[in-house]
Parts: C-alpha cells; structure tokens; sequence
C-alpha cells in the first residue's frame, strides 16, 4: 500500500504541473482580456495595467512566476474583484462547494449501493427491473436538467423548499442542490453494485459459505460485499471529479455562493488568476480524490495490494 501511495504522488506532481501549464496557456490564447469593457481604455492605460500585474513579460516567464507563486501558496490578485486576492475569494467558496459536494457524494453512495443491493438481491425479479430502470434514467438526466425541475416542483409549485439562495446553517438550502448533483451519480452507482454483487454471489467461495448453512444476509455481509464493491471504489475517482465540475452548474442554478460562481464569472471577465487558481484547486481535489480512491480500491482487492 505504500508502494501505490509513493507511485500515486510521483505521477500527481507532474499532472498538476500540466494541468497548470495547459490551463495558463489556453486562458492567454482566448480572446479578449481582463481590461476590456464597454468603454475602450487608451494604449498608455492599458500599457500601465499590463505592466502592473505582469501581463506584459513573455509568456514563458509568466508560466514559472505563477507557478512558484502557487508553490507559496499564493494565487496572485484578482484583477476584476479588486479589494480581493484570490485565495480570499476561495477561502470564501470553498467551504459551500465542499459542503455541497461531500454531502451529494455521500448521499449518492447511499442511495446507489443500497438500491444496487436491494435490486441484486432480487434478481431478476420485477423489483430487480424497476431499480436498474430507474437507475438508467438518473444516469441520464443531467443536473441542469433536474436541478430547475426541482425547483418547479418542490419550490415555485409546492412552496415546501426555498429557490435558490444560501443561508449558514439552513438545512433547506441544501436539499436540492444536493439532491439534483447526487441523483445522477446515484444511478450509476447502483448499477456497479448490482453487477458487481451479482457477480460475488456466485463465486465459489460464496456458493461454499452458503453449503455451510449461513444466512444469506451473513453470505452477502461477510463474503460478498466486499468484493461487490470494487467496481464502486473504481468509480469514486471520476465521481468525484463529476462531483466538482457539476457543482459548478449547481451552484450557477441555485445562485449558491461557492467557487463554481466565481469561476463562471471569472471565465466571462477573462480574470486570469481566479480562473487559474480555481482550476489548480479543482485539479488538486480531483487528484486527491482519486488518491482516495485507488487507496479504498487496495483495500477492498487485495490482490491489488499484493502487487
């Protein structure tokens, strides 16, 4: 297991560096700039800001400043929130993505392995087909689609749920939001765990828990989810990055404080050093997360520990 963390962070450092190389690159490359508005600024102006935040040095000296301020720890000013630095303006966002994102995380987890267990269970059943029918449609519905839905419903037509907004400590604020980014996520979910349960329950070592006379839900707790769940741990790693990039239109459809705001308003301002610092960010969770996963995956195989 050390072996894999060592080998995980080995290859984690340069995929960052990449992702902040590629990420600085595309976002000169774009058209426009952080300084253009509705009123033209003159060319001493426009020189005089340029040479101000460093926009004026060659691309390639701009790539290594930033990104020795990043190893500081330092993300640079923004250039359109100006009373702002960016690792403020994270410092202020982060905590409602986590919140949004662990909590959808951990909703979908539960919703998807107990319906994929509930459906392998029954096998072949009706209640088997309704589970993995439902399951697909989840899958195929994006959030930008049941997040506004739910608003329809729960919000504008039943009145039982706030529309959009964030209030501290306001557990109605939550539930769609979370709801609309978990249920996608659920149904894939379930769909591994009923493969994989499928699959475990007629393993040999299984078939010969069940001669010895134990109880099918002993069977299935002490033999069979384990190995049932290694197709879920495989999929966290993705999940998780599915979790952060669709927070971010959670958040712009529920106008929810959180980085996903600030990196759309960013993108449309062209204001280079949040965009960047929020990507690096998401990049780093992204890494993390999938650190997270592998490291869940040896310990459900352990055939992957073994090599």
């Amino acid at each position: 297991m050390r072996a894999l963390l060592f080998r995980r962070l080995l290859t984690a450092i340069p995929t960052l560096l990449c992702v902040v190389v590629l990420s600085f690159v595309l976002m000169r490359l774009a058209p426009g700039g952080p300084f253009d508005g509705e009123r033209a600024l003159d060319e001493e102006t426009r020189a005089a800001l340029d040479a101000a935040y460093g926009l004026d040095l060659p691309l390639g000296e701009q790539i290594i400043l930033y990104i020795g301020r990043i190893v500081r720890g330092d993300f640079g000013p923004s250039l359109v929130y100006r009373d702002f630095t960016v690792s403020e303006l994270i410092a202020q966002g982060l905590p409602v993505s986590l919140t949004i994102g662990g909590l959808a995380l951990l909703l979908s987890c539960a919703l998807g392995i107990g319906g994929g267990l509930w459906a392998a269970v029954r096998a072949g059943r009706w209640q088997d087909e309704a589970v993995m029918g439902a399951a697909t449609l989840l899958t195929a519905l994006p959030v930008f689609v049941t997040g506004p839905l739910f608003v329809l419903i729960f919000a504008l037509g039943l009145g039982w749920l706030p529309v959009s907004g964030w209030e501290a400590g306001s557990p109605s604020h939550l539930v769609l939001p979370v709801v609309a980014l978990a249920l996608p996520f659920a149904g894939a979910i379930a769909k591994l765990t009923r493969a994989g349960l499928a699959k475990a329950l007629n393993e040999d070592h299984v078939r010969t828990a069940r001669a010895r006379g134990l109880a099918e839900s002993q069977v299935i707790a002490r033999h069979a989810l384990r190995p049932a769940l290694v197709p879920v741990a495989s999929y966290l790693g993705p999940a998780a990055a599915g979790l952060l990039t669709g927070a971010v239109i959670i958040e712009t459809v529920f106008a929810l404080p959180g980085l996903g705001r600030y990196f759309v308003q960013g993108a449309l301002n062209r204001d280079y050093p949040l965009v960047l610092g929020v990507v690096t960010l998401y990049a780093g969770l992204i890494i993390l997360f999938n650190l997270v996963a592998d490291l869940i995956y040896g310990w459900l195989d352990p055939r992957m520990r073994a090599e």
